[in-house]
């Protein structure tokens, strides 16, 4: 019976017939589509290109899955560069506990690698660890390459894009307060009645009454939260807070990262359907790069 069950699923995951395409939505919200085994030879060529183009586009504004995940990879690092420079400035990553100032490092970097030019030849220690300068070090810190400190050092981490980081999205995740902030939004109305934490929230944080919190499980605490929806469009690392740096490396790029990968493999599987129809139909689809 499993195996029935198996091939039965198999069976359908594989049927050219029901295989479809979405054209986008009009602007009255409808949408058409068509069976990818009615579509023409030109059209299959196309749906093909635009999913390669959703995977692999290196277009800045709107960067294909693939790229986006490298992006985000991106971001998380200099997300932990900047809170290392941070702890080394306010000396908590110090042996003596004294502040250790970015200009200072940077210059210290650059008169180690001077001193020792057999081990640091050509361009490829730019992108060895940190550790090879400073020797042992936290182990979250550990991955930090050279070449990031010293940019970090110099202000040079650029500036953190936001434009995936939306609204919905930050909704999406959820609130779950701790218990401390449990207590904190324990309020009572004029008629002693206890009021929603949720409507607290929001109105702690000026959001419209249309707006939809919700709670859930591993979601973020209410100061997670409302350092993300603090985030400005563009903003420099060096001046993102320290809990909206935390909130990005730990819990929001990850997030974020996973919501990627599922539209990857999405736009693979209508590759794969596109292929299906294609090789049925001996339409030979282009070589792309």
């Amino acid at each position: 019976m499993k195996d029935k069950l198996i091939k039965a699923v198999e069976d359908k995951k594989n049927d050219i017939n029901l295989f479809v395409w979405k054209f986008p939505k009009k602007a009255d919200k409808t949408q058409e589509e068509i069976k990818l085994v009615d579509a023409t030879p030109d059209q299959l060529i196309s749906f093909y290109k635009h999913c390669q183009s959703m995977l692999y586009s290196d277009d800045k504004v709107n960067p294909g899955r693939y790229t986006l995940l490298n992006l985000i990879n991106e971001q998380r690092r200099k997300c932990n560069v900047e809170l290392y420079l941070r702890q080394l400035e306010d000396g908590s990553l110090c042996r003596d506990g004294q502040p250790y100032p970015r200009y200072l490092y940077f210059q210290d970097i650059r008169s180690f690698i001077d001193q020792n030019k057999e081990k640091f030849e050509g361009e490829d220690w730019k992108s060895l660890s940190i550790s090879a300068v400073t020797g042992d070090m936290p182990r979250e810190y550990k991955r930090i390459s050279i070449n990031e400190v010293m940019d970090g050092c110099l202000d040079q981490l650029g500036v953190l894009s936001t434009k995936h980081i939306t609204f919905s999205f930050i909704l999406n995740l959820g609130i779950c307060l701790t218990n401390a902030e449990l207590k904190e939004f324990d309020e009572k109305d004029k008629d002693g009645k206890t009021r929603s934490k949720l409507e607290v929230i929001k109105e702690r944080l000026g959001l419209k009454d249309s707006v939809r919190l919700m709670v859930k499980d591993g979601g973020l605490t209410y100061k997670e939260f409302r350092a993300m929806i603090n985030l400005k469009a563009k903003v420099k690392y060096s001046e993102l807070t320290p809990d909206q740096l935390v909130t990005l490396r730990n819990k929001v790029l990850f997030r974020l990262e996973k919501e990627v990968q599922y539209h990857i493999s999405q736009w693979e599987d209508r590759i794969r359907q596109i292929k299906l129809v294609c090789k049925a139909r001996n339409i030979e689809l282009p070589e792309m790069d």
